[in-house]
């Protein structure tokens, strides 16, 4: 299937499926759902050389028709992983299906427990082994990942995305089976949990629009400062990642300005940097942020290292009251980035998995 046929089809199906399911079940089935219905907003569509890659990304409140995004990347290992040639935590037959599940290293599921405890209340069905790698795909047609934490780790980096749902097939694979296969596997799934949706058992209220707002389409953030912002998702970090307290854009000295520190309820604490598309202030003059890992990773360092003095931890101490030793260190992705390198010390997590994370701790 050419990738011209790939984003046809997947235009045409997803369009209407999830349009019916929309003017349909939100209505009629108000109170059989266990909660309110959440939608995708993106369709990412990707090309490899031998794989084409349908991932659904973003959570909305309302359907509304998916922005498509075309991408390459150059194997289909390093879209859903590291891209390594490490040993994998699964080697996929022809056709593999994940749902309701965790795919981890087992270093990446003991960080879970450690450090995202709301975590384990989604886990669902577990494949966890050794390895750096996550998986290792065999020639052959279909690989679905649907609403599956992907947690994969390179030395003590770890990357964590949860898939709303995603589809890697072969390109030998022609459009009409590949219909096929959608159309049968949407027809296997209960009336009541159609594909490409999740109902959670929440108040509907939790759903806020500032939270849910389009991080991985950018819309809105362009005009939104980091102050702004982290007063619009403080309630989706703190539970998230087990926090009680947030430090916003706290001043370390020699121009050293994180995001924010989370302070845990254990006593640990959280550096954090945003790597999305919103607004700086210097000198008087704003400017958009541009995403570049690297440059986020070095700054995390820099923030980190300065807590190595006892000097410098007292100065926080007396300033923000708070104790920082040993702090983790934190990038905010979009959703849609993909990130296939591992970044010595650093978490990455894209703001959709955050989300879900938060709504899983309700």
């Amino acid at each position: 299937m050419k990738p011209t046929e790939f984003v046809k089809v997947n235009g045409s199906f997803w369009g209407e499926h999830l349009k019916g399911v929309s003017g349909h079940l939100p209505v009629s089935h108000r109170t059989e759902l266990p909660g309110p219905m959440v939608f995708p907003r993106l369709m990412v569509l990707t090309e490899t050389p031998d794989w084409n890659i349908l991932e659904l990304v973003g959570l909305s409140r309302e359907y509304r028709t998916l922005e498509v995004r075309r991408e390459k990347v150059r194997t289909v290992e390093e879209y859903f992983g590291v891209g390594t040639e490490a040993p994998a935590v699964m080697t996929l037959p022809g056709e593999s299906l994940f749902k309701d599940a965790t795919v981890a290293t087992q270093a990446g599921r003991r960080a879970l427990v450690e450090r995202l405890p709301s975590a384990l209340g989604m886990l669902g069905q577990e494949y966890v082994a050794a390895g750096e790698e996550l998986l290792k795909f065999a020639p052959g047609n279909y690989a679905t990942f649907d609403r599956t934490l992907l947690v994969h780790t390179t030395d003590d980096s770890i990357r964590v995305h949860w898939t709303f749902f995603a589809v890697a097939i072969h390109r030998s694979e022609p459009a009409d089976k590949y219909l096929e296969y959608l159309q049968n596997y949407s027809n296997a799934r209960p009336h009541l949990d159609p594909i490409g949706t999740i109902s959670l058992p929440i108040d509907p209220a939790e759903l806020k629009p500032d939270a849910f707002a389009s991080t991985y389409l950018a819309h809105g953030l362009q005009d939104v400062t980091v102050d702004e912002f982290l007063d619009g998702h403080e309630e989706i970090l703190l539970p998230a990642f087990g926090g009680s307290r947030l430090v916003r854009r706290p001043s370390l000295g020699d121009d050293l300005q994180p995001d924010f520190i989370l302070e845990r309820e254990d006593g640990s604490h959280v550096i954090g940097a945003l790597q999305l598309p919103v607004v700086d202030t210097a000198g008087g003059k704003k400017r958009r942020r541009s995403l570049r890992t690297n440059e986020s990773v070095q700054n995390l360092t820099r923030y980190a290292d300065y807590f190595t003095s006892q000097e410098n931890r007292a100065e926080v101490k007396s300033k923000y009251d708070v104790d920082v030793t040993d702090p983790r260190k934190l990038l905010i992705v979009p959703s849609h980035e993909l990130v296939a390198k591992g970044q010595p010390g650093v978490e990455i997590v894209d703001y959709d998995t955050i989300l879900r994370l938060h709504l899983a701790a309700k």
